[in-house]
């Protein structure tokens, strides 16, 4: 009897086993692309998080930069064609890092890293891209 018992019971747990791995255990976005580009002076990436976000990190490499030389950075939706998230942040002399995530992509939407860089501080700027992410 104990025996039928047992092997009643790992017949269940590999059922329920086989139905887990079938349904998954939540939804998960399936994202394409990404990746970095740009010149070493001034590098934007995007990346899926794989945890519901998406990164964008831009590396800077500036050297004597205008007093008002600012960066703005983020991720930009060309499905929306609008800013999804950014900031602002003064330019440095030599290396600088900035990261940024959206909390909150949609699906099937299209993403980028971007910079702009505004060297003299007044609306001229120089922009940089990364590849294309669809979430």
């Amino acid at each position: 009897m104990r025996a039928r018992r047992i092997a009643g019971l790992a017949l269940a747990a590999a059922a329920l086993t086989t139905t887990m791995a079938l349904t998954g255990a939540g939804t998960a976005a399936a994202s394409t692309g990404g990746g970095c580009a740009g010149p070493t002076y001034k590098n934007v990436c995007v990346a899926d998080h794989n945890n519901g976000r998406i990164g964008a990190d831009a590396y800077l490499n500036f050297g004597n930069v205008d007093s008002k030389c600012y960066v703005t950075f983020g991720v930009f939706d060309k499905t929306t064609w609008g800013f999804a998230t950014y900031q602002t942040a003064p330019c440095k002399n030599g290396y600088q890092h900035l990261g940024i995530e959206l909390t909150n992509p949609s699906q099937g939407h299209d993403y980028v890293g971007f910079t702009q860089v505004h060297w003299l501080g007044n609306g001229d700027y120089e922009t940089q891209d990364s590849p294309i992410l669809t979430y």
